[in-house]
């Protein structure tokens, strides 16, 4: 069986999310810093400290989110989480993917770091209004490709959005209103009230997650 490593309220909660979906049989690993709980045996697996981390069935052990999700969907392809390999349908949604990935949940990083970068109390807003407006300008653009949809692909759920909800829900942490992005506001309870979705937000404590 799998081992799945993860943190409440981290991006690991996309993987969580997909594992629900797929309906995947895993033993769950919760790793918090703050209770040192399982910090030492999760540093063993990855070097960086960080969640999530999956471990096969076979003991192999696999890191970041991107991949992860992409092993977890083709574990179980009747769920329709990623289209098959060669389609332009999966490279679509793996594009959406590295989106989440590489540009929104990186333009998080100065709110979180902002008292490392600086100590200067009005240094620290620069950045984090650099930041603000950053986000802004990629909800902009998450806007308008949810135009019309029910999920970032259309009307299937794919592990894309398992990554963009869990991302999105972050704005409330740092006190940026998504209310006025109708699509977004729509998009982000309709996630949220998926059954699998609802599950892990029970287990991680977080059904506050809606703006």
């Amino acid at each position: 069986m799998m081992k799945f490593y993860f943190s409440t309220s981290t991006c690991s909660t996309s993987c969580h999310i997909a594992l629900e979906e797929l309906s995947l049989e895993y033993t769950p690993i919760e790793v918090s810093w703050k209770r040192d709980q399982n910090v030492a045996e999760l540093n063993k697996l990855n070097p960086l400290g960080a969640v999530p981390v999956l471990i096969s069935s076979q003991g192999k052990t696999l890191t970041q989110n991107t991949a992860i999700l992409e092993y977890l969907a083709d574990q179980n392809p009747t769920a329709q989480l990623l289209a098959a390999h060669g389609t332009w349908e999966r490279s679509e949604t793996m594009s959406w993917v590295a989106f989440v990935a590489s540009d929104l949940q990186k333009a998080f990083t100065p709110f979180f770091q902002a008292k490392d970068i600086s100590q200067s109390e009005t240094a620290q807003k620069e950045i984090k209004d650099f930041a603000a407006k950053k986000i802004n300008s990629l909800l902009e653009h998450i806007e308008k490709n949810l135009a019309g949809k029910d999920y970032i692909m259309g009307n299937q759920f794919t592990i894309a959005d398992a990554y963009l909800f869990t991302i999105i829900g972050w704005t409330k942490w740092v006190q940026i209103s998504t209310l006025n992005f109708k699509n977004i506001t729509n998009y982000m309870k309709r996630v949220y009230e998926r059954p699998a979705v609802q599950s892990v937000l029970k287990k991680e404590n977080m059904l506050d997650y809606l703006q």
